[in-house]
């Protein structure tokens, strides 16, 4: 009996603590899916009951459903077009912060890898992620019409939701290439990188964040926040081929 005794009050001791534990509710960018598991997973070896809720997709799909009130306590975009969007609804706390950079390249099954942007003119199926959903779509979209070849691809172009379906098409060989992000390249098995995107082609990879109203309540989500821009989180990152700036004094 008293073994049983002690059994019953270790489980409830076990069932309170998990009670307690704080949960930090992320919405965050589909690309930052496998290093954001890799950030949590660290934070939670460093804090004290703390549980997180994630959420990733398009950053566009994820600020609408912030803006018809979803839970979510802190917001990561691939670019900051939604952050403003956001604010500008008064639903984000002001003090924002980069997360990190990325670059965009283009992957894809061929044999050998591109020359120039012009070599898409070759290629009859060419995905890429719905600019009006994903920033990665934008980015894309910029780089093409700067080259000037948009509208002669126009037709070649297939729309995708976020750039892990852009990479499962060009593993499986159902398009001939995708424009992603250098790191969701850097997961791809049969797809490679067949040529990396001049920067100047379009407005940098960034990745912003903000804590909503929601978040900046919440001593959990706001400790958080301070990690992510610490180095510990930005050794994670650079490891999962990230661009981080360097640290200040």
């Amino acid at each position: 009996m008293r073994t049983l005794m002690l059994v019953w009050l270790l489980g409830m001791l076990l069932l309170g603590s998990t009670a307690m534990a704080a949960e930090v509710r992320l919405s965050v960018a589909a690309s930052l899916r496998e290093v954001m598991g890799a950030l949590t997973k660290e934070y939670a070896l460093e804090a004290d009951a703390v549980r997180f809720a994630s959420n990733f997709g398009a950053s566009g799909t994820l600020a609408r459903q912030i803006e018809q009130g979803a839970p979510v306590d802190l917001f990561v975009s691939a670019n900051g077009k939604w952050l403003d969007y956001l604010g500008e609804k008064g639903l984000l706390d002001q003090a924002a912060a980069v997360l990190a950079g990325n670059q965009l390249v283009v992957i894809g099954r061929a044999p050998a890898a591109l020359t120039g942007l012009d070599d898409l003119l070759k290629l009859e199926r060419i995905a890429l992620v719905n600019p009006k959903s994903g920033p990665a779509g934008e980015y894309a979209e910029q780089a093409l019409t700067t080259a000037g070849l948009y509208e002669a691809l126009r037709k070649h172009l297939v729309p995708v939701k976020d750039v892990g379906q852009a990479v499962v098409l060009a593993e499986r060989g159902e398009v001939d290439a995708a424009l992603v992000y250098r790191t969701d390249a850097r997961l791809a098995q049969k797809a490679q990188i067949l040529y990396e995107i001049p920067g100047d082609l379009h407005t940098p990879v960034n990745y912003p964040m903000a804590l909503t109203l929601s978040g900046r309540e919440s001593a959990a989500a706001a400790a958080f926040f301070n990690f992510l821009q610490g180095e510990t989180a930005r050794q994670i990152l650079a490891r999962h081929g990230f661009l981080v700036t360097a640290k200040g004094p």
